[in-house]
Parts: structure tokens; sequence; C-alpha cells
């Protein structure tokens, strides 16, 4: 196999193609050995949903699993926005994505690149060096997507995803100075009677 002699990324891409192909016929034994191969189960696939199984698939490399919050923001990865090549297996007890900069594309669409655009723009960069802020984590467990923006001086800060993350709480969020006092560190949730998105400790 590609990935025993070192070729990881062609045995991955080919595994993935394996796996829509498979579903396509309906050969559940063969999807399921392609998606071992990447380190996903069909249980846990179909667990995180139709939405996130394409976005998983199609991003590949570019996504990492943890068994919580904690562990995917302590990771080095979560620092750097890059992972180590051996870091594919999914473990029985990781629940938490974690896909970083442009990546997050896949799960949240356009909103994440007008996001990133603003947010450069407000930094004095790019929108490409903004994006290389973002972390979107998933707990799939109890359906929390959470995206922290890395701000200058290493602050987190965390908007909390609704369940209805509707058009009013995208455009409050592309308008939200994220470096602001009172909104820079902070963890935000979005509350929909007054339109804004409020810090958790306000």
């Amino acid at each position: 196999m590609l990935m025993e002699v070192g070729r990881t990324s062609e045995g991955r891409y080919l595994c993935r193609r394996a796996v829509g192909l498979a579903e396509q016929l309906g050969e559940r034994e063969v999807e399921n050995a392609a998606l071992s191969a990447l380190g996903y189960s069909l249980a846990q696939l179909e667990e995180l949903g139709e939405r996130w199984r394409t976005a998983l698939l199609e991003s590949g490399d570019e996504t990492e699993y943890f068994p919580s919050l904690e562990a995917a923001r302590s990771d080095e990865s979560y620092r750097t926005g890059r992972h180590p090549d051996d870091a594919y297996r999914i473990a029985e007890s990781s629940v938490v994505v974690l896909a970083s900069g442009y990546v997050a594309v896949k799960f949240l669409g356009p909103f994440v690149e007008a996001f990133a655009a603003k947010l450069g723009e407000r930094l004095g960069e790019s929108a490409v060096a903004a994006a290389g802020r973002l972390r979107l984590l998933w707990n799939h467990r109890d359906g929390r997507g959470d995206l922290d923006v890395l701000t200058p001086g290493s602050q987190r800060t965390t908007l909390v995803l609704p369940e209805d993350f509707d058009d009013a709480a995208r455009l409050g969020a592309i308008e939200l100075d994220v470096s602001a006092d009172g909104i820079r560190g902070a963890e935000l949730h979005w509350d929909a009677a007054t339109g804004t998105w409020i810090p958790a400790n306000a």
C-alpha cells in the first residue's frame, strides 16, 4: 500500500476516492476497509452526520481528532495550524474535530472567507494570514461548535456557534472586532434577541 512505503498523501487520496465509490455502489465492507485505512470507521462518521462526514473526507489530512476541547487547544497543532504526518487515527475517545485555517470553509462555507477578509482588514494583514489564525473545533458528542480566533499576543477569542447559525449571527460575527477591549480573549455567545455577540461573563 502507498502509505506503507511513505507515499502517505497519495495513499490517503486514493482511500478517500475508494470510500466515495464504495458508498455509491453500496459496498459497505469495501467502504469500511477504506475508512479504516484513513483512521475512521463507518460508525464514527455516521454519528458525525453527512455534512461533517463529507467535509472530513474532503479535507483529509488537514483535520485532527481529540478527546476534548482542552486536549485540542493544548496540542501543538492548534498553536501552529499544522499537524504531524502520523496524527491520523481517531481513537475511540476522540469526540472533538479540529480544523485549521481555510479548511474551516469546508464546514462553514463562504462565511469563513468573509470573516477572514474582515479580520485581515482589522489586523492589517492579508485574508490568507488572517485565515491562518482560525481554528474550528466541533464536539460531536454535544454538537458544540467553537470558532477560535488567535489574535496578536497569543490571545484566543472564541465564538460559540449557535445551533441556528443564521445570516444575522454570521453577519454579526463578520462585523465583530475580535481585537477590541472586552471582546479580545473572551468566549462569545450569540444573543438572537439583541442581535449581538455577548461575552460569557458579561
